[in-house]
């Protein structure tokens, strides 16, 4: 297996192989596509708001003890 690397536009949703790359015509190939961020639409932040939400389990308790706590039973 070996790569090549060539920059082309998607328009509509099709990619043109360049003509010096024709012997790949019939062939299987993994395609890895790389796109600048600015070429993305932004995505819009998630709605859901936790800061309001009491998680009665833990409180009160330090997170780091009981972590140590569950890796000493390994």
């Amino acid at each position: 297996m070996y790569a090549i690397e060539f920059e082309a536009d998607i328009r509509s949703g099709m990619v043109k192989i360049p003509a010096e790359y024709a012997h790949l015509k019939d062939a299987h190939a993994r395609i890895v596509v790389m796109v600048r961020d600015e070429a993305l639409p932004m995505v819009e932040q998630s709605p859901l708001d936790f800061s309001d939400t009491e998680i009665e389990a833990f409180k009160g308790k330090d997170a780091v003890a009981i972590q140590r706590e569950m890796r000493d039973e390994w």
